[in-house]
């Protein structure tokens, strides 16, 4: 089965094709195997709402069975109003910013919460849309991380996050993790898309 994964972020093709490597007969495709350039805006304040919309987008331009996958974070410590929510690579800026000016933006918004015990809550939705039935299905997992004393060295390009994020029970950040490490980590927190995916298959 062809499927497209419908995003242009390096760092999350390659963690979705190695969650999704053991599932038989499924060819995952890139926008970029296909030449789409088109990127697709995500207006909408839910992972849920941009996930469908870029699925359904993305699946018309390529007439693909399609996913999309997109996220949200609240912390514990931040005011309500101050929360990133969708705006994981557009936090406090009108823009995208590099994997290097995200971490240098939490590195200062850390220094107001010293000696705290803090803590990312993500919520993740996959959509998947079929452009000749348009079927759309939403699944819906949710990850909680602490928050790293001192920043690793090690910048997982596109994740940029994981230089200091540590997943639950673990002691080790994301980008200090082995693939294996981090694969196991991601069959725990992504269980349900997983799932899905091999029934779909």
């Amino acid at each position: 089965m062809k499927l497209l994964l419908a995003t242009h972020n390096q760092g999350k093709i390659k963690r979705y094709r190695n969650l999704f490597s053991e599932i038989k007969n499924l060819e995952l495709i890139t926008l970029a195997d296909l030449g789409i350039t088109a990127k697709v805006d995500e207006p909408f304040n839910t992972p849920e709402e941009n996930s469908i919309h870029k699925a359904r987008e993305y699946g018309r331009l390529s007439n693909l069975p399609t996913i999309a996958i997109d996220e949200a974070v609240t912390t514990n410590f931040l005011p309500e109003n101050e929360q990133p929510g969708v705006l994981v690579r557009r936090f406090k800026e009108n823009r995208g910013l590099s994997d290097l000016e995200i971490l240098d933006l939490w590195r200062g918004i850390f220094k107001n919460y010293p000696n705290q015990d803090l803590k990312f809550i993500w919520d993740f939705s996959l959509s998947y849309y079929h452009p000749e039935t348009e079927e759309l299905k939403t699944i819906k997992t949710a990850q909680l991380d602490s928050v790293a004393i001192e920043f690793s060295k090690i910048i997982d390009h596109g994740y940029p996050m994981s230089s200091f994020l540590i997943p639950q029970n673990l002691t080790k950040t994301y980008s200090e993790l082995t693939s294996e490490e981090f694969l196991l980590v991601d069959k725990n927190n992504l269980k349900p898309f997983l799932d899905f995916i091999n029934n779909l298959c």
